[in-house]
């Protein structure tokens, strides 16, 4: 019987030590996955922005998006940060999930954050504003956080 016991358990903690690596994996591509679907939208969102409004002074041009940082679960390994940066020239969002970083490029003028967005880390659902305007001459896109309208017309966001 004891017998019976030992080799129940020893083999239980083969097969857990077994799947643990494949439930990882599994678990950091579901987070990524859902980072890369909304980051393609948002990018669609920006080129859209920047091909079709006018950069102006006070930022009339703008996109209000909801993003959604996944919790760490069971099933999802979560998002730790969320960054948009500008890497040559080009807007770019860079996340991470467990140890790994990953890069998608957003929109072909240069992204640029408040001190509210410059590094999202909290998870759960983020509304942003994405404003194209001007900044030394040159056409950017600055990320704000989602304020009330009237807030919004005084302070871009």
């Amino acid at each position: 019987m004891i017998y019976r016991l030992v080799l129940a358990v020893a083999v239980m903690t083969a097969l857990i030590g077994a799947t643990a690596p494949a439930l990882s994996t599994a678990r950091a591509d579901a987070a990524s996955g859902t980072m890369e679907r909304q980051l393609d939208e948002l990018g669609a969102e920006l080129t859209m922005l920047v091909k079709t409004d006018d950069a102006t002074p006070n930022g009339d041009a703008r996109r209000a998006v909801e993003l959604r940082l996944p919790a760490r679960t069971y099933t999802n390994a979560g998002v730790r940060r969320l960054q948009f940066t500008e890497r040559a020239g080009v807007g770019v969002a860079t996340w991470t999930v467990e140890s790994r970083k990953q890069t998608e490029r957003l929109v072909e003028v240069p992204v640029r954050t408040t001190a509210g967005t410059d590094r999202l880390e909290e998870p759960g659902t983020h509304q942003l504003v994405f404003v194209l305007t001007r900044s030394d001459g040159q056409r950017v896109v600055m990320v704000h956080r989602f304020k009330s309208e009237a807030a919004a017309r005084s302070g871009h966001a």
